[in-house]
């Protein structure tokens, strides 16, 4: 796949340069995590070209089996049932390898025929790990191309957090797989509209995946609404109708009529002619952003060389007063979030009670209606089944609640930090410059906790714990399968089936509370997190400031000479990278063409 072109890479070198010079700058302003993140991260970045690729879609709609096929190979584990449960980069290598990165910061290397144990959900190493990286000579990872493979969007865990926010603004693509035998579901349309941030729709891939399924006839009407749903989404949607089962088909005939060759020569010449253009757009959004934050520091000195001592301390005072107010009125909204989770621990609680007795009431009416065989062969399955919808339900329900209370409590510590900020803009901001403190400055993103904030999620939760319900009756439900006679096996189901449920409640309700209490407990840190960072930002540059006017013998016309001098040079690489927007942008090619309208 084609690297970017020679265009690009002039004005990749010129943003570079400028980049270099922001760091520069920034070392002399005193800004010090600014240069550092510029140095370390912003520029390698730019540097690597590394373009991903990320797949999303929900559980169970063959996300590992298309990675498989655009890879050419059977990598990642595969299955009918929702298998993956980490996220999973794969990039070129000569050689296949693989890599767990784990949750304490280590990573273990290990052979790629054990991906199962490290990154599907009943893995013996998954709950120890953040993510995996896979190594494969794959024609599609050439020329340092990441393939980000996903769990289901429809997951609630901090992995769906940290896809929608995380992986899918810095990817230069996003394939969203749909399912050709449910095309566009309701969950889908509400994931796109409201987690795809607008700024990431132009990114956006649509596969009609599962099209082995459906005749020449479904597969034109499926693409039709499709193509009709996601238009009020996303301006002229490409769609690719594709089969996976058939590309990794031994068969010549199957694999040409997969549908893939469309779809990766549309990758292809999407790495050719939008690569450069996203990689440097986002470099220099970077670019600009961290300009922003030294003029606002500038600014606060400058205006900081206009007031004597005394009066600046009175209101750098003024300014740390607000910060303590804001730090302790943040700090009381635990008292909140512990009431908020009580009462939705409490109400769990009183909805699985209803659940319990109406089952409860119900089972002896459901055994009466089948003999006695089928009461052996059955009534586990059953139970299991019916237990597991009310714990999905239930944690749908439970996820809902925790969400609400999440954005209303980021909600109100963002206005908490508003009022802080207008302090400072008050009190020691200059007329020209907006003080105005992002979320990236704090380093947390309210975004990534509002959906993040429920820990392991209540999908794992359910399937791990229904598991288990079988595991705590086997005991109770052995005395019926050793009956024999078509009445007694009845007779014993009716009178030991009711102790099943008991115990099943028994184990299901502290395994709903320990949610709760995690979410409460990760909220509250974020809540404190977000006063300390706040004060301790703001603080930094208060001390800083007020270091300078106390210092000895300081000039106060040589100090705001220089602040000047670096006002101009910090406003002549913001008009060097607004130029090196306005020239990527007419350098540009025009928008690739719309996909076939079908596959076979």
């Amino acid at each position: 796949m084609s690297a970017i072109s020679n265009d690009h890479k002039a004005l990749k070198n010129d943003l570079i340069a400028s980049l270099r010079e922001s760091s520069v700058l920034a070392r002399e302003i005193g800004m010090d995590t600014l240069a550092n993140d510029l140095e370390q991260t912003r520029i390698p970045k730019l540097e690597e070209e590394r373009f991903a690729l990320v797949v999303l879609g929900e559980f169970n709609h063959g996300k590992s089996t298309f990675v498989n096929a655009l890879c050419g190979a059977p990598i990642l584990p595969a299955g009918i049932t929702p298998t993956t449960a980490i996220i999973n980069h794969l990039n070129w290598s000569e050689t296949p390898s693989a890599t767990a990165h784990l949750t304490d910061g280590t990573s273990k290397s290990f052979d790629v025929k054990s991906l199962g144990d490290f990154v599907t959900i009943e893995g013996r190493e998954t709950s120890q790990v953040k993510f995996v990286e896979v190594g494969w000579p794959a024609e599609i990872l050439r020329d340092k191309v990441t393939l980000v493979d996903t769990p289901g969007v429809n997951d609630i865990n901090e992995q769906r957090a940290e896809v929608t926010y995380g992986y899918i603004p810095r990817a230069d693509a996003v394939l969203f797989l749909l399912d050709g035998a449910q095309v566009l579901k309701q969950s889908e349309r509400a994931f796109l509209e409201e987690r795809i941030l607008q700024r990431s729709r132009d990114k956006l891939i649509f596969v009609l995946g599962k099209a082995d399924l459906l005749t020449p006839e479904e597969r034109e009407e499926a693409l039709r609404y499709c193509r009709e749903n996601l238009s009020r989404i996303v301006s002229e949607p490409s769609i690719f109708v594709v089969s996976a089962k058939r590309a990794l088909s031994q068969n010549a005939a199957e694999r040409e009529s997969s549908g893939f060759a469309p779809l990766i020569a549309h990758l292809q010449r999407y790495l050719a002619d939008e690569r450069g253009r996203i990689l440097l757009d986002n470099g220099i959004g970077d670019g600009l952003r961290m300009l922003q934050y030294l003029k606002q520091n500038l600014g606060i000195k400058k205006r900081s060389l206009e007031l004597s001592v005394v009066e600046l301390e009175e209101r750098i005072a003024k300014v740390r007063a607000q910060l303590d107010g804001t730090k302790a009125h943040l700090r009381a909204h635990h008292a909140k979030i512990r009431a908020e989770a009580q009462a939705v621990k409490a109400n769990i609680g009183l909805d699985l009670d209803g659940f319990t007795d109406e089952f409860l009431e119900k089972l002896p009416r459901e055994i009466d209606k089948v003999d006695g065989a089928d009461v052996k062969k059955f009534l586990a399955p059953f139970i299991q089944d019916t237990w597991k919808s009310w714990c999905e339900e239930e944690g749908e329900k439970v996820a809902g609640q925790l969400e609400k209370l999440a954005e209303e409590i980021i909600q109100i510590t963002n206005e908490n930090i508003a009022e802080a900020m207008t302090t400072l803009a008050r009190e020691l901001g200059p007329a020209d410059t907006k003080i105005d403190l992002e979320v990236d400055t704090l380093k947390y993103d309210v975004g990534v906790f509002a959906l993040g904030a429920l820990g392991t999620g209540i999908f794992l939760f359910v399937n791990t714990l229904v598991g288990g319900v079988l595991t705590l009756a086997a005991p109770i439900l052995a005395v019926v399968l050793k009956e024999k006679m078509s009445g007694e096996i009845k007779t014993q189901a009716k009178e030991h089936a009711p102790e099943v449920l008991r115990k099943a409640r028994a184990a299901t309700l502290p395994k709903f509370e320990q949610i709760v209490d995690d979410f409460q407990g990760r909220l509250a840190d974020f809540v404190t997190a977000a006063g300390d960072a706040l004060h301790r930002g703001i603080g930094e540059v208060l001390d800083r400031a007020l270091s300078e006017r106390r210092a000895q013998g300081i000039d106060l016309a040589t100090r705001g000479d220089e602040i000047a001098h670096q006002l101009d040079r910090l406003a002549s690489l913001e008009a060097r990278q607004t130029t090196l927007r306005e020239k990527l942008w007419e350098s540009s090619s025009a928008s690739i063409e719309s996909p076939p309208s079908s596959a076979t």
